[in-house]
C-alpha cells in the first residue's frame, strides 16, 4: 500500500484513484480535461485525513459543474461520505460501496461491493441493517459488520435521481 496518490485513467472520463488522501494530495490531474461527467473508482483509497477531506472539498469546488460518479467506495471513503456532508457535491452520486459481512456460524468474514438501486436503495429515512448476503461457505445468513445507522448515513441523503451508465 502507498500512501502516494495516484491516478490511472481506465477510459476518458473514468479514473482508478489509489493511495492516502491527505494534506499532499494534488487533485490537478482530474482539472486537466473538460468533463461533463467524471466516474472516480475509489476502491483503493485506504486513508484520508481531516487534511485530505479539506483537499478534497476544495477539488469538488473546482468540479462543481461536473457530474461524479463515485465507483467501489473503499470503507475509508464511506465512513467520510457519512460524516462530512460536503465530501458530496450536488452533482456526485454513489454508485457503488465495499461493506464487510461476517458469518457467525463458520467465522467466515467477506467485503462486498454493494451497488446502489440494486443491493440497496438511497434515500430512506434510516438504515436498520445492510441489505442480506448469504455465507460463501455454509450458506447461512451473514451479519452486516457495521453499525448501519452510521456507516450507511450518507444514503439517507442520496436521492434515487438518474444515472449515467458507466
Amino acid at each position: 500500500m502507498t500512501n502516494v496518490l495516484s491516478f490511472e485513467w481506465k477510459k476518458e472520463d473514468y479514473v482508478t484513484i489509489s493511495g492516502m488522501i491527505d494534506e499532499s494530495s494534488d487533485f490537478s490531474e482530474l482539472f486537466k480535461k473538460n468533463h461533463e461527467v467524471l466516474f472516480l473508482d475509489l476502491k483503493n483509497i485506504h486513508r484520508i485525513n481531516s487534511s485530505g477531506v479539506r483537499k478534497w472539498v476544495l477539488a469538488l469546488d473546482k468540479l462543481k459543474d461536473v457530474e461524479i460518479h463515485y465507483i467501489n467506495c473503499s470503507f475509508s471513503v464511506v465512513d467520510q461520505l457519512s460524516m462530512v456532508p460536503e465530501f458530496l457535491n450536488k452533482k456526485c452520486f454513489v454508485e457503488s460501496f465495499d461493506a464487510r459481512y461476517v458469518c457467525e456460524n463458520c467465522n467466515t468474514s467477506q467485503t462486498v461491493t454493494l451497488v446502489v438501486g440494486f443491493d440497496i436503495q438511497a434515500g430512506e429515512k434510516n438504515y436498520t441493517d445492510g441489505p442480506e448476503r448469504l455465507c460463501p461457505n455454509c450458506k447461512q445468513k451473514m451479519e452486516f459488520d457495521h453499525n448501519p445507522d452510521s456507516y450507511l448515513f450518507f444514503l439517507s441523503n442520496l436521492s434515487n435521481k438518474k444515472k449515467t451508465a458507466i
